[in-house]
């Protein structure tokens, strides 16, 4: 009798490599319905019909819409982290070398920056505080070190405000991502990974020397 439910139970559940697919499928149809719409608009019937599955495989993967909703933000923020990991064996980076690598995250995530601003600073509620803390445990306690690193070591002014002075970098670098429509369609300039690199280097440039002659 066991035997025949735990059967049951698993009727029509991918395996192996198509579980894989499954689950990606899921996160990528989630990504495109979450920046078009904010949460509770968006029903999991919704997102499993753009990934051609039932709905039951959300609930099976992720628990749920909100299962889902914070898998797919910690993919971003586990590319992010796996970028500041691999950029060099010591693992001891620069603020810049942050800056070049969460750009590349950004250009391949164009929707992530507005989902952030309208998920974070125009909502409310269980999901927000999710978000909030996933990206503050993952990312912002590694990037203040990496400031306070740099004013130790006399790479920056000692007089400088570690938390001030990583709001003003992160402001530089996700800004450009925020405007894209205006830097694609005003100035002519495509949102590219060839874009991040010379934005990148504007950016470490004014930074570290300002815009004084």
């Amino acid at each position: 009798m066991a035997e025949s439910t735990a059967a049951k139970s698993n009727v029509g559940r991918p395996a192996g490599r198509d579980s894989e697919k499954v689950r990606s499928d899921l996160i990528e149809a989630a990504r495109q319905h979450f920046l078009a719409r904010e949460f509770k608009a968006v029903s999991i019937r919704q997102i499993a019909e753009s990934a051609g599955v039932n709905g039951a495989m959300v609930n099976y993967y992720f628990g749920g819409k909100k299962g889902l909703y914070l898998a797919m933000v910690e993919d971003v923020l586990n590319e992010l982290n796996t970028n500041l990991s691999s950029l060099n064996t010591a693992n001891e980076i620069t603020l810049a070398e942050f800056g070049q690598s969460y750009s590349l995250v950004l250009a391949r995530n164009p929707w992530w920056p507005n989902f952030m601003i309208r998920e974070v600073l125009f909502s409310e509620g269980e999901v927000r505080e999710a978000v909030i803390e996933k990206f503050g445990t993952v990312i912002g306690p590694k990037l203040l070190h990496l400031v306070q690193q740099q004013i130790d070591n006399g790479q920056f002014r000692q007089d400088l405000n570690p938390q001030l002075t990583l709001i003003a970098f992160m402001g530089m670098t996700i800004f450009p991502f925020l405007a894209r429509p205006v830097i694609e369609q005003v100035f002519g300039m495509k949102v590219d990974e060839s874009f991040v690199h010379a934005i990148s280097e504007h950016n470490q440039q004014l930074f570290l020397h300002g815009a004084s002659a």
